[in-house]
């Protein structure tokens, strides 16, 4: 993840040893998770020596791995300076992230209070994989950027931070640099990033090692109904891990990591999936047999353990300069996510996790899905570098589309080296090039790859990820002597395309997300969070909900009004009932294509389709 001119890096190398030289010594933060007062918990810091007169102390209004602005600031309230004999200080707050502090040069300590994310009911949701949660004597997810904060400039200072924690509960993170007596633990951090790169669960233990040559793996679980262990998982993900290590040719480049995975009990009106940290990932998923969600889990869990390659490993000064405040975006969410997500398939596929055919038809369905929900002729670079506001609506492509320019990449540098040279090796090569110390700038990513890989590849490059053009994905296969069918598109009725959840505690759909509503989607104006209670005057049942959506649809018309009836929280947090309004129209389907591994083809193509599906030349 990191490369930077010498003389750039002379100057921050100067910074960090004067920010690290002890003359401002460190931070130290106290929690007590035993004293939960109106589900928040009080937070004290000693910081710093400050020297100026006046200072700012921020929270993060977006952390790395997220492309949307949460401000954590917005829970946390209460905030107190004092000086070194306990005299308040005067605090103003400037923004929802930001307070300033005077006179900062007698600072000696902050106090503040803390809600937790998941249960906010106001404002923009935080997806729970990077939420905080608060839940008495049950569990506690410690995501450092909603508990912590950081005085501006002081970034580079070191971190201790002292948890007081209940007897049954034990902490579950990948930190190595900590202290633990009877029931108070210590954990150290370098700097604020490492701080927030080290997210901790507290819970009652329910924890397994895997151990694979050098490297050490926790798989750590809070399921609250016990449909899930870690006991059950071990074998699963042993399987995995060891696939993953083949893949990238027998190294795992970490030698701890920890899979903390949180488990929700009962719906909650919060986004769920994970989230990448160099040396862990956090998890926040509904809970349920443990049967029906291990495929998918064992699918993303392989995503986030391959971001050990990038963006930890290959990744541009936009992320290892992270700005929490004001964050500048990089251009090359093609390759943090996409190259992962591809990985994460092609990795089982090798494997023999899952077979070619299966493989293709998971190619198939991100085809159908990109090009039925997103704009197929968007530039992934400025898309990617302006995705937290004009494109923030395509951000799921870099999962469809993102993986398929990866997937292609790989065939193109399949067929040009027989074989011998795909993704895999080209992404080790920009490892050992750059790496987790240095980052690479920005806009000389795509010169640097045609530099070694030559002008074919940087023609790609340049045509498909930087202008955008649509990707003739049959060119591809043909390459590897798989035949590639185009879909033929039909037109359905739709309840909008809103992305429905079921509410175990309700019993009632959700609406979780708005990001593919179609144009009769949109003229109703859901809200994420939007609970339906009817549609068509028709209450939504507690079972058989398939049975009645298909009822509804066999009844609908074109241009005849179609009205949903929702429960919906103001900004106070109450709720209210609000009818939502539409003519029904039907909206475009794209079916998947048909991709099918040619039976007789001809030898040289045989040989490389080899190579790429089973890693064989």
């Amino acid at each position: 993840m990191k490369r930077i001119l010498i003389s750039c890096t002379i100057i921050l190398m100067a910074f960090l040893s004067k920010a690290n030289d002890g003359s401002q010594g460190h931070y130290t933060y106290h929690l007590n998770l035993n004293e939960v007062i109106m589900d928040r918990l009080i937070v004290t810091v000693e910081t710093p020596k400050v020297r100026q007169k006046s200072i700012r102390f921020h929270f993060p209004k977006i952390i790395p791995g997220t492309y949307t602005e949460y401000d954590f600031g917005r829970f946390v309230h209460q905030v107190n300076a004092f000086d070194e004999k306990g005299e308040g200080l005067s605090v103003v707050r400037e923004d929802v992230n930001t307070w300033r502090i005077t006179p900062a040069n007698k600072l000696h300590h902050l106090t503040y209070e803390v809600d937790d994310s998941f249960d906010a009911t106001s404002g923009r949701s935080v997806s729970g994989m990077s939420g905080t949660n608060i839940e008495e004597g049950k569990n506690f997810l410690l995501n450092g950027h909603g508990f912590y904060g950081y005085l501006e400039g002081l970034e580079f200072v070191p971190f201790k931070v002292e948890v007081q924690k209940p007897e049954e509960m034990v902490h579950q993170s990948a930190y190595t640099t900590l202290s633990s007596k009877g029931n108070t633990d210590w954990f150290e951090a370098k700097n604020y990033h490492e701080l927030v790169d080290m997210p901790v669960m507290y819970c009652k233990p329910d924890t397994a090692v895997i151990k694979l040559d050098k490297t050490e793996v926790l798989l750590a679980i809070y399921s609250p109904n016990g449909l899930i262990s870690s006991q059950s998982l071990r074998e699963h993900f042993e399987v995995l891990l060891a696939s993953q290590r083949d893949y990238l040719k027998g190294n795992l480049p970490v030698e701890r990591y920890a899979f903390l995975m949180y488990f929700m009990g009962e719906q909650l009106p919060i986004g769920t999936g994970a989230l990448e940290h160099n040396y862990s990932s956090v998890y926040c998923l509904p809970e349920m047999p443990e049967e029906r969600i291990r495929p998918f889990l064992l699918d993303i869990a392989s995503h986030e353990f391959f971001h050990i390659i990038t963006p930890l490993s290959v990744h541009s000064e936009e992320i290892h300069y992270f700005d929490f405040a004001e964050p500048d975006m990089s251009r090359h969410l093609w390759m943090y996510e996409g190259i992962t997500e591809y990985f994460s398939h092609h990795n089982q596929v090798r494997s023999g996790m899952i077979s070619p055919e299966e493989f293709l038809e998971r190619m198939g369905r991100k085809i159908q899905l990109s090009k039925a929900n997103y704009q197929d002729d968007l530039s992934f670079t400025k898309m990617s570098s302006r995705i937290l506001d004009k494109y923030e609506d395509q951000y799921g492509n870099v999962y469809e589309k993102g993986a398929l320019l990866a997937m292609c990449l790989d065939i193109e540098l399949q067929e040009k080296s027989g074989g011998s040279y795909g993704l895999v090796e080209l992404m080790q090569d920009l490892t050992e090039a750059y790496g987790k110390e240095k980052p690479f700038k920005d806009k000389k990513l795509f010169a640097a790859i045609e530099k070694s890989q030559g002008d074919k590849i940087g023609d790609f490059l340049n045509t498909y990820i930087k202008k955008g053009k649509p990707v003739p994905y049959g060119v591809f296969f043909d390459k590897m002597g798989i035949s590639y069918e185009e879909p033929k598109d039909t037109m359905v009725y739709t309840f909008g395309d809103a992305a429905f959840g079921f509410s175990r505690e309700t019993r009632k759909l959700v609406v979780q997300n708005i990001y593919n509503l179609n144009e009769m989607g949109r003229e109703l104006d859901y809200r994420v969070g939007d609970e339906i209670l009817k549609i068509q005057n028709k209450t939504v049942p507690g079972e058989g909900i398939q049975q009645f959506v298909d009822q509804i649809r066999s009844e609908m018309k074109e241009g005849a009004p179609f009205v949903v009836e929702v429960n919906r929280k103001d900004e106070k947090g109450k709720d209210k009932t609000v009818l939502l309004e539409a003519r029904i129209q039907k909206a475009k389907r794209v079916n998947p294509p048909n991709i099918k591994i040619k039976p007789d083809e001809n030898m040289q193509k045989k040989m490389i389709q080899d190579a790429w599906l089973h890693g064989r030349p």
